[in-house]
């Protein structure tokens, strides 16, 4: 399995007592977490990290549905102090170069009020995605921006 394989706890719900999930938030070695879980057990597991005062990197989505994503999100807003407690969830289009340039032309423009994305995905008949609902982060994109500004 490796060689550090013998030397890392494993905490899990069946790999018994004191080695549960809710053990590893307890520990106060451990300032931080990120959730790779199947998407709809995310949350359950995003908000006992943030009650436990870990800061979580989670994945996208993060929820099964919009009535579990709102909750999570009103949870965090409403419950956590964010000077203490960082919650992100992991998306790579910031750091693309042709993002990176967008937010420095965006921050030309002054300030601005509230803007809308709209992404348009193109998938080749025959592509793994095609007539998928979601789509792979593999697929180019072209992306509408429309900014409100005074």
């Amino acid at each position: 399995m490796g060689e550090f394989a013998g030397q890392v706890d494993l905490y899990s719900n069946d790999s018994g007592s004191g080695k549960t999930y809710h053990d590893l938030l307890l520990r106060s070695d451990i300032d931080a977490i990120i959730v790779a879980l199947p998407i709809k057990n995310q949350p359950e597991y995003i908000e006992a990290a943030l009650k436990a005062g870990k800061h979580v990197l989670s994945e996208k989505p993060v929820a099964e549905n919009l009535e579990d994503a709102e909750h999570i999100i009103q949870f965090y807003n409403k419950n956590i102090d964010k000077s203490k407690v960082t919650w992100g969830v992991a998306e790579n289009f910031r750091f693309l170069e042709s993002y990176a340039y967008a937010s420095q032309e965006v921050e030309k423009l002054g300030k601005i009020l509230g803007f809308q994305v709209k992404i348009f995905n193109y998938v080749e008949p025959g592509n793994q995605w095609y007539g998928k609902s979601r789509l792979s982060s593999h697929i180019s994109s072209q992306m509408l921006i429309e900014l409100y500004r005074n």
